[in-house]
């Protein structure tokens, strides 16, 4: 196919909330441009965008996805973005590499707390964003009122640039502002010449302003952010998306890119396992040109790579090309080392190009096989996964011994599974993490552990006498030898102290670790010939599960510190969640147009709060969180998890 110059590419990517139809406007962009024979639908499973099994299979995006049309002499790439909340990481992939946002509202439902949030984010990076007010053929939809809406909840410079000739069932043309005469030109002609000294002066005498000022401003000022132009259509009646078209290619910016720098660059912003193929490395050069048969140097990792087959994609269609330059998006395949977020390039790119920031995972869950024997390949299928998804994280967790996942939410782990089944073969299940309680005592005992046994030859025995006592909280353990007189040997003591921490690792009461308390080994007694390391140890956990029961044993609950950022319409319901689970409110202060909420929640009562929160707060919500301390777990919590473990130890169900 021709290759275009820098300063003739276009790379955008389409975003919005879940339902507004970012599928069905890429849909028709690559239908007008003769990139596909027929409009696909999304409830017909036939899109270019939604391709994948999962996708076809919820009818929702879950993946970015990847196309490019030519148009008005300008090659545009474009990535659709999935507007599930779940998916938010493919969002931020996207915007790192592209110059500008196609931002698609729906004229049924206008501005919602999730366009707010994607909004945020854009202000943040200052990305040049073009509104695209879709579904304009949803019958009572009035545009003057979605145009308020945009203006007041995401920013005073939102202006119409093409509007629909009606709406509703009558809708059958779009038509440019500016080649009318119109409140809405008249609106446009203002806002442009606003955010220029010349025509401000010239539009405030009255003066005549040509088309040709007019548009040259209005390019500057989406580049800089001063302007957000506001296109209407529908994507499903395909009309107003060749105007979106016409505007992309005349206004929209060209590729950023490494200045006076002619040497190869580039950042990976997807890697996906395709089975079979090995793996596809989605990249956006930065400067210099890729070649087939050379070599790249990976600054991330520090290796050098061989250039094999080179792409351009098309939803899920590869395109080979030989070369590519400045600006543009291709794929590499059968890459080794070259994954997601690595920079492609020496030390001047690594200065030069930013890295995406995903966002932290906050959904965990726990993942078992459902055959046993299968752990590894699970790790494998994780590894994987990961890979494909940065936003995916796991681990094992040794205190509670547990291969944990964690997400951005149940739907993108749900896909996960059905991946890892379909891909690996492995059919896994998922469930609440084990909350990592530990035990403790309140109370200081002295008490004796005392391990005698003869069975024929030498016999085992080990005495002695310890002092338990509790440690400040978050202390730890502390084990001390006050032995005089050599009433224990001096090589046995190191077997009490590890008879004491196996106990302690093993639990007494419920199962969990023991922490914060001090061990004095003080007194005992020792046999010439029996005496031997093993009875030592044996002794030392005996005393340690004998006067830890009559010590005030107790639970600690694992707290954790919850920055919360809400709108203000949900404080209230926000703050009686929290106060439902157990938390306590240290603090509120505004964060930008949202509340911060500062809270201290146990960490049991919190598995399903991102499900929660953005069940509560229609998807505006967001927290972070970082573990704070342990303290005493109250009766109500602590009472059953004890039951359940002694009635498990008396079934013979757990081993000590």
């Amino acid at each position: 196919m021709k290759k275009y110059a820098t300063k003739d590419l276009r790379n955008i990517c389409l975003i919005g909330s879940q339902g507004e139809g970012m599928t069905s406007v890429a849909e028709a962009l690559l239908f007008n441009a003769k990139v596909t024979s027929r409009l696909g639908s999304v409830g017909e499973g036939n899109t270019v965008c939604d391709y994948s099994e999962e996708e076809i299979e919820k009818k929702i995006s879950v993946h970015l996805c990847v196309s490019f049309f030519e148009h008005n002499d300008k090659k545009i790439n474009m990535i659709a973005c999935p507007g599930y909340g779940d998916f938010i990481g493919e969002v931020y992939a996207a915007l790192n590499v592209c110059d500008a946002c196609v931002f698609v509202i729906g004229a049924d439902t206008g501005v919602n707390p999730v366009s707010e949030n994607l909004w945020e984010y854009l202000e943040q990076n200052k990305i040049p964003t073009v509104i695209f007010v879709n579904k304009c053929d949803k019958e009572n939809v009035n545009v003057k009122n979605i145009l308020s809406d945009i203006r007041e909840r995401l920013s005073p410079q939102a202006v119409v640039t093409s509007i629909t000739n009606a709406t509703g069932g009558a809708l059958n043309s779009v038509s440019d502002v500016l080649g009318q005469e119109s409140e809405w030109k008249e609106a446009l002609v203002e806002m442009i010449s606003s955010c220029d000294d010349v025509l401000t002066e010239k539009f405030i005498d009255s003066k005549q302003i040509t088309p040709g000022e007019l548009n040259a401003v209005l390019k500057s000022a989406l580049r800089e952010r001063k302007i957000f132009p506001v296109l209407c259509g529908s994507a499903l009646k395909n009309t107003g998306t060749k105007q979106l078209a016409d505007f992309i290619a005349e206004y929209c910016p060209e590729p950023r890119v490494l200045k006076d720098d002619s040497a190869f660059s580039g950042l990976v912003y997807k890697t996906v396992n395709e089975p079979g193929m090995g793996h596809l490395n989605f990249i956006k050069i930065y400067s210099g040109t890729i070649a087939h048969g050379g070599d790249i140097y990976n600054a991330t990792k520090n290796v050098r790579e061989r250039i094999g087959q080179i792409c351009f994609i098309q939803g899920k269609k590869k395109t080979d090309t030989d070369s590519a330059g400045a600006g543009e998006l291709v794929a590499l395949l059968k890459l080794k080392d070259t994954r997601t977020n690595d920079i492609l390039g020496d030390e001047k790119a690594k200065a030069g190009i930013q890295q995406i920031s995903f966002p932290e995972p906050l959904y965990k869950r726990a993942i078992i096989a459902k055959a046993k024997g299968e752990e590894e390949k699970i790790g494998n299928a994780l590894s994987m996964s990961v890979i494909e998804d940065p936003t995916l994280h796991h681990y094992f967790d040794s205190e509670t011994r547990e291969i944990v996942v964690s997400g951005m939410g149940s739907v993108q782990l749900e896909i996960m599974v059905k991946k890892i089944k379909s891909r690996y073969g492995v059919e896994v299940e998922l469930h609440k993490p084990r909350v990592p309680y530990k035990e403790t005592l309140h109370g200081k005992i002295e008490v004796q552990g005392k391990y005698k046994k003869q069975s024929g030859g030498h016999g085992q025995y080990g005495d002695c006498w310890l002092r338990l006592e509790p440690l400040e909280r978050n202390k730890g353990f502390e084990f001390v030898n006050k032995i005089v007189g050599g009433a224990i040997p001096k090589n046995f003591i190191p077997s009490v102290e590890k008879g004491v921490k196996d106990a302690m690792e093993q639990g007494i009461i419920a199962g969990y670790p023991v922490v914060d308390m001090r061990v004095t080994v003080f007194d005992g007694s020792y046999h010439d010939v029996d005496s031997s390391d093993m009875a030592f140890k044996i002794a030392g956990a005996m005393a340690l599960r004998k006067g830890f029961v009559d010590c005030r044993p107790g639970i600690l609950e694992p707290i954790v510190n919850l920055d919360v950022h809400i709108p203000e319409l949900y404080m209230g319901t926000v703050m009686g969640d929290l106060n439902s689970r157990r938390g306590r409110v240290l603090g509120m202060d505004k964060a930008g147009k949202k509340q911060l909420i500062k809270a201290q929640v146990p960490l049991s009562e919190i598995f399903e709060y991102p499900t929660d929160l953005r069940s509560m707060t229609k998807g505006s919500g967001r927290f972070t969180m970082k573990l704070s301390h342990y303290e005493d777990c109250p009766p109500q919590i602590a009472q059953p998890l004890i039951e359940l473990y002694q009635k498990s130890r008396a079934a013979g169900e757990l081993e000590k």
